[in-house]
């Protein structure tokens, strides 16, 4: 069957278009109110769960601490200057001070002064960090494993030797990594549910059902997670995948990204300051450009010059905003084509509780000395 356009004429899109902004501007307006309950007064007080926190040195020499702090309606970074006693996934009750917070900089993710600081409930680690932790002992193994799996931030040490070989995006649970694990259920419930399908209801559509049901069991997956940016990106973007799908229209066009992004920000206007939404939007635009232009080559050839076409064209706009590089980077490609073996085998060995085959091996990767030096692409590249 010929998949048909998302619209059929102009004035479809000038229409959709308008909906969908006075719906972001009713979504940010609802921010705004959000805004305003917290700066109403001078100091704010409620309940947050700790992210992730680290010690800094200001200019004086005076140490401080930056504790990353999230609850249901936004995320910022609060400064501490007493001794802190907290550990990552507490939960904590602070007092802000509100005086410096504007709303550009409710919506960016602000840094705020924190006035006090305290532990209502430590965090106990469930069950399956406990089962990925157990199967390794090395500290560096355990952190990884569960970034991969369980999108848990990494310590600084770590995540400044995976930006060196430039495979950051590989670590941080996105649509790469929802469209293996959805690959992996689709082939695992394909043969239980054509079972079924040929004696009960063989007038189904077989991909549909499946594809919604994956969707279901990645949506269970990404409340697991408590729906980190990147996650909740990823799933979103699944979602409208699927009705595109179901309504035999064309799902890899530009149209089809660009009404994604507007709807993710529609329900999340935040992430108009998100710099990993903007990462995100920017290589999928790059892979259906090169769909576009080369859809013609054979699927192996395609899975190979993909990696290395969105490596290159993403390398500028990353730099723009990340200026730490070295010639190993230009591996990375090569490095993301054994990451969809890596990935699923890694998965399957923990759960059958065998995850620490690849740690020996990952840990001499991982100390390799990588030299590093700073390079940062102009704007005028960018325009």
């Amino acid at each position: 069957m010929q998949k048909v356009p998302l619209f059929i004429n102009k004035k479809e899109q000038i229409v959709t278009f308008l909906v969908g902004l006075i719906l972001f501007f009713i979504s940010l307006g609802f921010e705004f109110y959000k805004f305003k309950n917290i700066t109403t007064y001078s100091i704010y007080k409620d309940s947050f769960t700790v992210i992730n926190y680290y010690e800094k040195i200001s200019k004086k020499g005076k140490r401080y601490s930056i504790v990353k702090l999230k609850n249901s309606d936004f995320t910022f970074n609060g400064i501490f200057y007493k001794p802190l006693h907290v550990k990552r996934f507490d939960e904590v009750e602070a007092i802000i001070y509100t005086k410096s917070i504007t709303f550009k900089k409710y919506l960016k993710g602000f840094y705020a002064p924190l006035k006090t600081l305290h532990v209502t409930k430590e965090y106990r680690k469930n069950r399956f960090l406990i089962y990925i932790e157990n199967q390794h002992e090395n500290i560096k193994a355990k952190e990884l494993y569960k970034a991969l799996f369980f999108a848990t931030p990494l310590n600084k040490e770590l995540r400044e030797d995976i930006a060196k070989w430039g495979i950051s995006h590989l670590v941080a649970i996105s649509g790469f990594h929802f469209g293996l694990i959805g690959g992996i259920l689709f082939l695992i419930l394909k043969p239980f549910y054509t079972f079924f399908q040929d004696r009960f209801f063989p007038y189904r559509n077989k991909n549909a059902d499946l594809a919604f049901l994956v969707l279901i069991l990645l949506g269970m997956y990404g409340y697991i997670l408590g729906f980190s940016p990147s996650v909740l990106r990823a799933f979103v973007m699944g979602c409208i995948g699927y009705f595109i799908y179901v309504k035999h229209m064309k799902i890899i066009s530009f149209t089809s990204l660009f009404l994604t992004a507007g709807v993710i920000l529609i329900l999340y206007p935040k992430l108009i300051f998100s710099i990993a939404f903007w990462f995100s939007i920017s290589g999928v635009f790059y892979l259906f450009l090169f769909l576009h232009y080369f859809d013609y080559l054979s699927k192996s050839l395609q899975f190979i010059l993909i990696n290395f076409w969105v490596f290159f064209c993403m390398m500028p706009v990353v730099h723009f905003v990340f200026d730490t590089f070295s010639w190993y980077q230009f591996i990375s490609p090569l490095i993301s084509m054994l990451f969809v073996v890596f990935y699923p085998i890694s998965l399957f060995l923990h759960v059958v509780g065998a995850g620490g085959v690849f740690d020996e091996w990952i840990l001499k990767f991982l100390s390799l000395h990588v030299e590093t030096f700073s390079i940062v692409t102009p704007f005028w590249f960018l325009s």
